[in-house]
């Protein structure tokens, strides 16, 4: 055992959430290097353990019973800007890296590509399992390689883009044979040429009459997060808890004879993707609603919210039960974003 690695067993993970829920890890080590996690993974192993990966926290609902075998705390950060060309660069990040730090640093160099990701709470490493994405842009699109050590043979491997087989809030890290892999680094692709993503409703209107700056597009995305999520710091969330259901052209056909009004965007040959908010809004009026600590955002139905001592149980509860009366009053099934633990 390397002696610089501490493990320590029964530690509160709530405080590593953004959720601020969850009960204990059985073992938990922090890792600030390449060696360090492999080391873990090593300890692991040697005693038969299941392995699970926390950094930001931000995506994530910890069970109240805590989670067995170790839990590996990602702090490898750091982060690199290698210009490529007269416009374009590489950005290194390392998993731990906190994404917006790293953003706000593209933008401050004049590098497009992130900046409507930005005030996203959470961890680099996160970004490419789950195609992180807001405001018309998916982290996809800007992602070059992701490298990730496999925990079964200790070897490190280099994803390319095509290789994450990359889907909505979807990649092959999710997968079985993905799941294996701890991310370690991800480098991204941006480049100085303006290319503005403005297409979403509420940065259309906010530029409605000028061409955006990148920081100007930076500090307007941030101004809208800031209305429609919590401070995460001061109420738990785990961000968006749901994905937008995905629905054929002819179901939603049928959708508009009797919500004429419901709004729809083509997302694939004969997919259409309805925003789940319109349904928890306008057809069954959940937004702001509460079940002792557990409720929905008063700014942002999207958004389960933890007033203060809620548990796992009490927020799975509450989601449940948004998810029978979507699929009782529209006959469609929602899935969850946030992911569960263990």
């Amino acid at each position: 055992m390397n002696p610089s690695l501490t493990i320590l067993e029964n530690i509160a993970l709530a405080p590593y959430t953004t959720f601020h829920i969850g009960g204990p890890a059985q073992y938990f080590v922090v890792v600030t290097t390449v060696e360090e996690l492999k080391e873990a993974v090593r300890f692991a192993h040697e005693r038969s353990m299941p392995i699970t990966v926390i950094a930001g926290g931000s995506n994530m609902l910890i069970a109240d019973d805590g989670v067995p075998g170790l839990t590996i705390h990602m702090a490898i950060g750091g982060y690199t800007i290698e210009p490529t060309g007269e416009y374009e660069a590489l950005v290194h990040a390392s998993a731990g890296a906190t994404l917006d730090v790293v953003i706000d640093e593209c933008v401050r160099s004049g590098y497009w590509g992130l900046e409507n990701l930005s005030a996203i709470p959470g961890s680099v490493g996160a970004t490419p399992i789950q195609n992180v994405g807001a405001y018309g842009v998916e982290v996809k699109s800007r992602i070059h390689s992701v490298t990730a050590l496999d925990t079964t043979t200790g070897a490190m491997r280099t994803f390319t883009n095509e290789e994450c087989t990359f889907g909505y809030r979807t990649s092959f890290f999710k997968t079985s044979e993905g799941s294996k892999y701890i991310i370690v680094n991800v480098t991204f692709t941006l480049t100085k040429i303006p290319t503005p993503h403005i297409q979403y409703a509420d940065l259309r209107r906010a530029f409605s009459d000028r061409d955006p700056s990148l920081r100007q597009i930076r500090d307007e995305v941030i101004r809208i997060r800031s209305r429609k999520f919590p401070d995460w710091r001061v109420v738990g969330t785990a961000g968006s808890f749901f994905k937008n259901p995905r629905i054929s052209r002819l179901r939603y056909e049928e959708l508009k004879k009797t919500h004429p009004d419901a709004p729809g965007f083509e997302d694939g040959p004969g997919i259409m993707k309805v925003p789940l908010g319109w349904i928890l809004d306008k057809v069954l009026n959940l937004r702001g609603a509460r079940t002792g600590a557990v409720g929905t955002y008063e700014n942002q139905s999207l958004v389960i919210v933890n007033w203060g001592g809620a548990t796992a149980h009490e927020v799975d509860a509450f989601a449940s039960n948004i998810e029978s009366r979507v699929k009782e009053a529209m006959q469609i099934d929602i899935e969850r974003e946030v992911r569960m633990y263990p």
